[in-house]
């Protein structure tokens, strides 16, 4: 049976870390959906019904959570006791918030332009900050240094959220 008070990684048996083995992730959840899977319980009774439609929901959710280095880097830090509140989702560093318009501004040219080359260019440079920040969080993680992994965090979600846009724009 699954213990809900078990944080995700316990849940898939894998070492709590930003980087885990997507492999490994996808085989167990595999494992847990075809034991848990609703479908296996079509004759039980209501409460085994429910229960099993409650576990797998929790499967569903911890899965999506490990495999998205954003949704794990913040899981991490709640599983550490830091509390990664929207609340005080704001970036005080001027020097960022400079880069991020210049960002913007690129993409946006880019969109008009339509140019298949500088599209793949930008889109490899957005990938590039996203990484940056994973392996600047990961460092600060690991130094216990959680105030500072979740301004990361932070940078990470505009760098993903130029990224949207500027697929929505190309598109």
């Amino acid at each position: 049976m699954i213990n809900f008070n078990q944080n995700y990684f316990q849940l898939f048996k894998i070492e709590q870390s930003v980087t885990i083995d997507h492999n490994s992730l996808e085989k167990k959840y595999f494992e847990l959906q075809k034991e848990f899977h609703p479908d296996k319980y079509v004759n039980a009774a209501d409460h085994e019904k429910r229960l099993s439609l409650q576990i797998t929901s929790y499967i569903n959710e911890a899965y999506e959570t490990l495999k998205n280095d954003y949704l794990k880097s913040i899981y991490l830090l709640k599983v550490e006791g830091f509390e990664f509140g929207d609340q005080n989702n704001t970036i005080s560093d001027p020097e960022f918030l400079m880069n991020q318009m210049e960002l913007r501004e690129e993409s946006e040219k880019i969109a008009l332009n339509k140019n298949p080359e500088e599209s793949k260019n930008f889109s490899l440079k957005i990938e590039k900050l996203k990484n940056e920040c994973l392996l600047s969080f990961n460092k600060k993680y690991e130094e216990k240094m959680y105030n500072e992994a979740s301004i990361k965090i932070k940078e990470m979600k505009f760098y993903i959220s130029i990224e949207n846009d500027f697929k929505k724009d190309e598109y």
